[in-house]
């Protein structure tokens, strides 16, 4: 079942009282939340991949698990032996037919030491989105518990090339914070859009990026994530569209 954060929320949103700074509630507590005490989780992975290129199309999924540990002497992973023989195992149908799509293989290209770091400690990058002065606060009811909805807004990430050619680009984040300011969930929506040239080599892209987080201690950390992304380019009738979902859960 996806996530949906809209089914979470109350319709009715009132305006927050005169004084209220959730900003500065969610900085503070992002300051107390890098504490790297032991952690284990179970995390599972599941891909959708969809690609178009000149009407024609193909489709591939695929289902990861695997067990992290985390401690001051390092980051330890376990993958399944199943999964590493399915892998080889799709890499040589992939041989066999090469417009045959490789999930399983991308979806380890995912969880590389670094992503699977990110997804343990929230609160650096969590920081930096929210540095700026919100555009929009309100208070929220948050899943039946009183909340507060934050609106930032940022420069999505582009490649090299995307920076060259972008026309357009903009990026609106939300996050919904507990009283204390804990970050309970956020929502992110990065659009862009450009061209080679006058006359062709259009491109746009799109990412939506929905979390529920988790504080373990004092360590913020991802509990699910839902990653929609989607890439087109109207001149080739090129399409890329992925679709991940993360789940970790404490062992």
């Amino acid at each position: 079942m996806e996530m949906r954060l809209g089914l979470a929320l109350l319709a009715a949103a009132v305006a927050a009282p005169a004084g209220a700074d959730g900003a500065s509630d969610l900085a503070r507590r992002l300051e107390n939340l890098h504490a790297a005490a032991p952690l284990a989780v179970r995390l599972r992975m599941d891909l959708r991949l969809e690609r178009t290129l000149h009407k024609k199309t193909a489709k591939g999924e695929a289902s990861l698990h695997l067990d992290i540990e985390e401690d001051p002497a390092g980051l330890r992973v376990r993958w399944e032996s199943g999964l590493l023989r399915d892998a080889d195992e799709e890499e040589r149908g992939h041989d066999r037919d090469p417009d045959r799509l490789m999930p399983l293989r991308e979806g380890m290209k995912e969880l590389d030491a670094a992503r699977l770091g990110h997804l343990l400690d929230q609160a650096g990058s969590l920081a930096g989105l929210t540095k700026s002065d919100p555009a929009e606060e309100v208070r929220e009811a948050f899943e039946g518990r009183e909340a507060r909805r934050l609106v930032f807004h940022f420069e999505p990430r582009l490649s090299w090339t995307e920076r060259y050619y972008v026309r357009h680009r903009e990026g609106r984040l939300t996050v919904w914070i507990a009283s204390d300011g804990t970050p309970l969930a956020s929502e992110s929506q990065a659009t862009f859009d450009g061209k080679t040239s006058r006359t062709f080599g259009r491109f746009k892209g799109s990412t939506t990026v929905r979390t529920r987080y988790a504080t373990e201690g004092e360590r913020l950390r991802v509990a699910e994530r839902e990653v929609d992304e989607r890439n087109d380019r109207d001149d080739a009738g090129e399409m890329e569209h992925t679709w991940k979902r993360f789940v970790l859960e404490a062992r």
